[in-house]
């Protein structure tokens, strides 16, 4: 009985044994089935999202930044902005030993506040960050003579241990020249106002980029990328505007901000043949190369010369004076009484309230007569006067907005008028300037087509496009106008408005050695709580060209709200000396002979 128990106990350990084999071989049969089903799946079903997700490990896709164009002025001789080597700081955050230290000695270098730097490198620690670009409000790109500084305070102790620089690329301005026409890139590098907005796609140039595999050190494993696509670098601008004149108009501008004690100011120089702008002026104006401390969009963000609208004005009258001319309307030598005219409920006045008297319309010109101009717009009708404001680019003054030029800068004005047909009264007021709101610029190529005999163009600052790798002129801009007017009519305007300058309102600009036409403006400013207008405050204005035989130049001069210590502070008396100082300065760049030697001396 023994034996077989014994029997019995081993048949039965031999069958647990079989069946802890087979299951074991069971298991690991599962096991393999399973890893090969594993593989099979990552080989077939899921190897192209592996792929893709192992290509991220060790495929680069390197975007190449092409280098912008430069701006040149119209000479080509100088730059007005243009690219230099920078560098960008950044931070290993595991590699800073000590924060504060660090901050200490990196604020003195990067002219940053050391308490931002220290709390940028802690805050960016416990966010679990590992590295950082060491960028503040207007403090991101920095020249060689700071990243040489930062290298040489590594090289002495370990304080900044963790902190390296990139190399990159930084625009560089050539100061407040221009600023407004020229505009800036932010620490965002985004083109903002000038040039640099409005032509930033030619400036911009095309982004490449360059594919390759690389090892876990980020070195190129082929000795050619698999792909690559070179950068388009973007194209070199040469802009219409002459660096002399412009200097001497900055110049001008800034002397009578200071003497008159003006709010703002603004000045343009344009060719009148080719509607090229040779100088653009405003006051106050800002520094490119540092626009987080110099740059404000609502104190002198704004580019005044073509944003700015406000009434002209008497400057507006050589508008209603052509239209009259050419329509056979003004009789230079009929007298009508001067002083005022009853219009509807209303009286208008002359700005001398006492007039001068029966004086002829030709006198009532160089006095610059309200009077006069009224009349002349009566004569003329609505429909007529209206049609001759919208020929000179204004835009038609019975719809509530007017039209741009298409000047090659970023929002213009475009002026504010009336909406529906004018009343008698708002007649009356558009035929002296006054009721509607313009910009300077709309004015400078209305005046050119006068000075140019009869066409008006298109103000533009850009002059060429040329392309930087081969260094040859892609590009030249030309002029774009049409005739809007006879030239026999220019010419009577033209001879009027000498007579202005001669022995009228405009006497303080008339320059020896040249003969100067042009039209003072003292335009009282509208009340922006109300009707009516702000009691002593005015933009006073003048616009004129020279030689009035044959214009070479158009200066527009304005300054809002100028103070002067005897109170008189006209168009006449404020900027039609400061426009003589600005023609005389251009005529001489330009090279224009004068009427006559003998007045030469008086010119130096």
């Amino acid at each position: 009985m023994f034996e077989v128990a014994v029997l019995t106990m081993a048949a039965s350990r031999i069958r647990r044994n079989k069946e802890r084999t087979f299951l074991i071989g069971m298991i690991i049969t599962f096991c393999l089935v399973i890893l090969i089903f594993r593989l099979f799946w990552l080989q077939t079903v899921a190897s192209n999202e592996l792929n893709t997700e192992a290509q991220k490990n060790w495929i680069v896709n390197k975007v190449l930044t092409p280098k912008r164009g430069s701006i040149y002025e119209r000479t080509k001789k100088q730059k007005l902005a243009w690219e230099v080597d920078a560098y960008v700081f950044g931070a290993e955050l595991e590699q800073v030993k000590d924060p504060k230290k660090t901050a200490e000695v990196l604020a003195s270098i990067l002219k940053v506040p050391k308490q931002q730097i220290e709390h940028k490198l802690t805050s960016e620690r416990k966010k679990g960050r590992k590295s950082i670009e060491l960028r503040f409000p207007g403090k991101y790109k920095y020249p060689e003579s700071v990243f040489q500084q930062v290298k040489k305070r590594k090289e002495q102790d370990d304080a900044l241990d963790g902190i390296y620089a990139f190399p990159t690329k930084k625009r560089a301005y050539i100061g407040k020249l221009a600023a407004h026409v020229v505009g800036f890139l932010n620490s965002e590098d985004y083109p903002v106002g000038g040039v640099e907005a409005y032509y930033d796609r030619l400036l911009r140039g095309k982004s490449g980029n360059k594919v390759y595999k690389k090892t876990k050190d980020g070195i190129m494993v082929d000795d050619e990328p698999q792909k690559f696509s070179p950068p388009v670098d973007g194209k070199d601008l040469v802009l219409t505007i002459d660096l002399k004149i412009q200097k001497q108009v900055e110049k001008e501008l800034e002397q009578a901000m200071k003497l008159y004690k003006a709010k703002g100011g603004t000045a343009i120089v344009a060719d009148p043949k080719t509607g090229e702008i040779l100088a653009l002026v405003n006051r106050p104006t800002f520094d490119p190369n540092d626009p987080a401390k110099t740059y404000d969009s609502k104190k002198n963000g704004h580019n005044l010369a073509v944003e700015s609208q406000f009434e002209p004005g008497s400057t507006f009258k050589i508008i209603t004076l052509a239209a009259a001319i050419e329509e056979g309307k003004f009789q230079p030598d009929a007298v009508f009484q001067s002083g005022k005219i009853q219009v509807e409920d209303q009286i208008i006045r002359d700005w001398n309230v006492n007039g001068w008297g029966k004086i002829t319309y030709r006198e009532g010109v160089e006095l610059s007569s309200n009077v006069a101009f009224v009349r002349l717009g009566q004569m003329l009708g609505q429909k007529k006067l209206v049609s001759y404001i919208n020929r000179f680019g204004f835009g038609d003054v019975t719809k509530r907005f007017g039209k741009k030029t298409g000047i090659d800068l970023p929002a213009e004005g475009r002026g504010y008028y009336f909406k529906g047909t004018l009343y008698p009264t708002e007649l009356a007021a558009v035929s002296f300037g006054q009721g509607i709101s313009v910009t300077p610029i709309q004015q400078v190529a209305a005046v050119c087509a006068i000075a140019n005999g009869g066409i008006l163009y298109k103000p533009h600052v850009l002059k060429e496009i040329w392309n930087p790798e081969t260094k040859k002129r892609e590009k030249v801009i030309k002029p774009q106008g049409k005739r809007i007017i006879s030239s026999s009519t220019t010419k009577k305007v033209r001879d009027l408005l000498r007579d202005v300058v001669k022995k009228g309102t405009g006497s303080n600009a008339d320059l020896p050695g040249y003969h100067v036409a042009g039209k003072t403006g003292t335009a009282q400013k509208p009340n922006p709580n109300g009707p009516g207008y702000l009691k002593d405050k005015y933009v006073v204005s003048f616009i004129g060209f020279a030689p009035t035989e044959n214009p070479e130049v158009v200066v527009y001069i304005a300054l809002d709200e100028p103070s002067s210590s005897t109170g008189d502070v006209t168009g006449g008396t404020v900027a039609a000396p400061l426009a003589k100082e600005v023609m005389k300065k251009t005529l001489q760049i330009r090279e224009v002979n004068k009427r006559d030697q003998r007045d030469s001396q008086l010119l130096k």
